[in-house]
């Protein structure tokens, strides 16, 4: 069982757009490549555009890949334990911000109170989760 580090959660949740918005980037360029006609060596070497473009494609894809699944990992672990918190709040707030990936000011929005008092019930629900599951949860970056 792989521990649920929750800052390590936060980052994912931060990386796969940046890294599906890179990937889409590397596609577009990678189309707009014309390959050489001839196929004689260049004075750069023998590196072909379209070679280039396509390993670093599939270097993102893989990475995107990579955390997509840990993410995944870390939500089917940790969806059990938010279940256990008695203050449907923090129930609440935790299954909209780790399990459906949510950021604090689209929470605050869809169950109407400040981004502050969001930011209030994440930290208390963190704290719970990490006191009450020492060996399953833990939260580096998180000021408990």
């Amino acid at each position: 069982m792989v521990k649920i580090n929750l800052f390590r959660m936060r980052q994912l949740m931060r990386q796969i757009p940046r890294k599906l918005w890179q990937i889409e980037q590397e596609r577009a360029k990678a189309t707009k490549i014309t390959t050489v006609l001839t196929g004689m060596p260049r004075a750069s070497g023998n590196h072909s555009q379209v070679e280039d473009g396509a390993i670093r494609l599939s270097e993102l894809e893989d990475a995107y890949a990579d955390a997509l699944e840990e993410l995944k990992e870390m939500r089917k672990q940790l969806e059990p334990l938010i279940d256990t918190l008695e203050d449907a709040r923090l129930s609440a707030t935790m299954r909209l911000r780790y399990i459906s990936g949510y950021s604090q000011d689209e929470i605050a929005d869809s169950i109407y109170v400040a981004s502050r008092t969001v930011r209030r019930y994440l930290y208390q629900a963190e704290k719970e989760l990490c006191k009450r599951y020492p060996d399953q949860v833990f939260a580096d970056g998180l000021p408990l």
